[in-house]
């Protein structure tokens, strides 16, 4: 039965990064015998561990006692979209550490907290605060394990934060992660180039076959093109680097509602842009989201402006047809 269940475990993996790739969080180290660490202890008699781990733990709790009163807060005024984003960051961060303290004293979490008359934007600013928080000592506590020369812990506390997926952490509002529709591509900037032909080759590299996906590297595309629209906006390549965005979000990373928006963005800051934006928004609108008017709504502007490819804007018109015709049954 073992035997069967190792096997079957082994065929899944394989067959993981044959058929898909793996959408994984990096791998902890391991000790010089090989063996992974469940248990980090903190020595007692320093001080400065003690209170550098202790911070860390205590701001972790914090930063999951926050997203889940954001998640309450969501479930309750029935925002599913934001819903989602809560739940995914609480996932992100529980599976970012794979140890558990020992030696630490006891951290008591926050007690509950009443969402009567709660306002948005303070318990956002509450859980990026305490996820930024989170992440700065875990920096802190890294640089105190290297300058002590306690390489495993330094490098399994380095792990943590390498394993905070940054596509699944959210601002929870569309206008903080996405500059607005007033941006134009204007400018011949080469560092700004040279992002995003790195950008693109990642892209590239990141679906070396139809059914072969490497997460990473679709991954540091992503950053990278986000990195170009947030310090180059007067690039040339901020439009073409919203469609790409918004292909990687849809593609590998199942972020509609970003997806949609990015896309927006590509053809408000280019409305020539050689990609079909207006299209894929569409099908994205219609088909995972289910937004007949949205969906509509891009579909009609895919076919007036979106450049010919293959047979879009046919689909385009029989989709405006039978979302109408749906529409208007009793």
């Amino acid at each position: 039965m073992k035997r069967t269940i190792a096997r079957m475990a082994i065929i899944g993996v394989v067959s993981c990064w044959i058929f898909s790739g793996c959408n994984m969080p990096p791998e902890p180290p391991k000790t010089a015998e090989g063996q992974t660490v469940r248990v980090l202890t903190v020595r007692a008699d320093d001080p400065a561990e003690v209170a550098g781990a202790a911070a860390m733990e205590a701001a972790r709790i914090d930063y999951r006692f926050r997203l889940q009163v954001l998640q309450a807060y969501y479930k309750g005024v029935g925002n599913i979209d934001k819903l989602t984003w809560a739940k995914r960051e609480i996932k992100n961060l529980d599976r970012a550490q794979t140890f558990q303290w020992s030696g630490l004293p006891e951290i008591v979490p926050p007690k509950g907290e009443s969402l009567e008359d709660a306002n948005e934007h303070l318990l956002v600013e509450y859980a990026i605060g305490s996820r930024r928080t989170f992440k700065g000592t875990i920096d802190e506590l890294v640089e105190l394990y290297d300058r002590k020369g306690e390489q495993l812990k330094a490098r399994l506390v380095r792990n943590v934060k390498a394993r905070l997926d940054p596509v699944r952490t959210y601002m929870y509002f569309l206008g903080a992660e996405i500059p607005g529709p007033e941006l134009r591509p204007k400018d011949l900037i080469p560092a700004a180039d040279a992002l995003y032909g790195k950008a693109m080759k990642l892209y590239s590299e990141g679906k070396p076959l139809p059914l072969v996906t490497d997460y990473p590297k679709q991954r540091k595309a992503l950053m990278l093109l986000l990195k170009l629209v947030r310090q180059y906006p007067r690039s040339d390549k901020i439009a073409l680097s919203a469609y790409f965005i918004a292909e990687i979000y849809k593609e590998y990373f199942d972020e509609n509602v970003r997806a949609v928006h990015w896309y927006e963005r590509a053809w408000q800051w280019d409305g020539d842009i050689a990609q079909p934006a207006r299209f894929q928004a569409a099908t994205i609108y219609d088909l995972r989201m289910h937004d007949v008017d949205n969906a509509i709504r891009c579909y009609k502007l895919s076919a007036q402006h979106d450049p010919p490819r293959l047979a879009n804007r046919g689909t385009s018109l029989r989709r405006i047809r039978e979302l109408t015709e749906q529409m208007q049954r009793p």
